[in-house]
């Protein structure tokens, strides 16, 4: 299909005065084509702090034990808004008790969604988008014994978070992100809080690199395309409609000169070498000779008016069916003058000419045989 547009469009546009070099297809401002398998891929690194609410002792707050934080991932984005990545945190936790801190780790897999893009629809070159992620995992305390399958205390995990991912280049962005790890009650190696869970939160910032294809490419508008098409497909049978009557003209036009040579070689010379009239066509809306054939038809006739002494009326028409009747007649006027200035470009004198227009006319079928200048001999 859309190689019939193409198509169509190159066609359609060979028969216009200015042809474009670009085609345009129209397209879906918020939809996009899925993108392959190894396509809209990255990868980061985050450092920051985090903190665990563990039991407060002394007036201590979670605030007063942040410790260093370490957030590796890798994903992968299926459309604009919707994507995933498997991501590891950990390092290390204070318990807020004056307990050793204690080394820890969590894996966990996310879905993400792009909050701007799924509001605000999808735009390669915003700076900033925020996402948010849900997801599951497991994390161990490698520091506190327990029932994990390595002997340690195992939990599972529930990760929330937001995401802020800031574009410096095409495949790199800056980002910082805000999340929260649920683990169960004594993870953390201390008495757990009152509602049975220990909580860890953290504040990281890094670095994203984009793998693969990054952008999306907009979903072609159907619709639109094929309205275009059946536009340029209908001018293209008018125009086919124009040159099959532009061809009927000129097999008349040629039958008459056949008969006005025949005579002219019958009758002493000085005789009226034309008495058959000639038209030159014009497209819609144009005053303007485009066509090779017709000009070395006026050239013919620009010949024997030299030669002859003939006067000639120059008498220019529009069709009644297209614009206004004053417009018709500026136009029927302009192509009469257009025809004249080529006949005496072609050295016939202005004396010898006629010239006139007559506005929109209905005589001819189809319609567009109405649109010409008629040249024939001043009676």
């Amino acid at each position: 299909m859309m190689s019939l547009v193409f198509a169509s469009i190159a066609m359609f546009s060979f028969g216009q005065e200015t042809v474009t070099s670009e085609v345009v297809v129209p397209t879906l401002k918020n939809s996009v084509t899925t993108n392959s398998f190894w396509s809209n891929w990255f990868v980061g690194v985050n450092g920051g702090l985090q903190w665990v609410n563990g039991v407060k002792t002394n007036g201590e707050s979670f605030l007063d034990h942040g410790t260093a934080a370490i957030n590796a991932y890798v994903g992968k984005w299926h459309t604009p808004g919707f994507g995933w990545r498997v991501a590891y945190n950990g390092y290390e936790i204070d318990p807020l008790n004056k307990v050793p801190r204690n080394s820890f780790y969590n894996v966990h897999a996310d879905a993400i969604f792009n909050l701007s893009n799924l509001f605000f629809g999808y735009n390669e070159s915003r700076i900033w988008n925020l996402s948010t992620f849900l997801g599951l995992g497991y994390g161990a305390n490698l520091d506190v014994e327990g029932a994990g399958g390595n002997g340690k205390m195992g939990s599972l995990t529930a990760n929330a978070g937001f995401m802020n991912t800031f574009r410096v280049a095409k495949r790199w962005a800056i980002n910082l992100e805000l999340s929260a790890t649920a683990a169960k009650g004594g993870f953390a190696g201390v008495e757990p809080s009152r509602n049975g869970y220990d909580m860890i939160f953290a504040a990281t910032a890094g670095v994203t690199y984009k793998i693969g294809k990054t952008n999306w490419d907009n979903t072609p508008d159907v619709d639109a395309i094929m309205a275009a098409n059946a536009a340029a497909l209908a001018a293209l049978n008018t125009q086919l409609q124009a040159k099959e009557s532009e061809n009927s003209q000129l097999k008349s036009q040629l039958a008459a000169a056949k008969a006005a040579l025949a005579k002219c070689q019958s009758e002493p010379k000085g005789v009226e070498l034309f008495d058959a009239a000639q038209s030159v066509f014009f497209a819609i809306n144009s005053s303007k000779i485009d066509s090779k054939k017709e000009i070395l038809n006026l050239k013919a006739l620009a010949n024997a008016a030299k030669e002859t002494g003939l006067k000639l009326t120059v008498t220019g028409y529009a069709d009644s069916a297209t614009g206004t009747a004053s417009y018709n007649q500026t136009l029927s006027e302009a192509r009469a003058k257009a025809v004249a200035a080529k006949l005496v470009e072609m050295g016939v004198p202005e004396s010898q000419l006629i010239v006139a227009g007559k506005g929109g006319v209905d005589t001819e079928s189809p319609i567009q045989l109405n649109r010409r200048v008629i040249i024939a001999p001043a009676k």
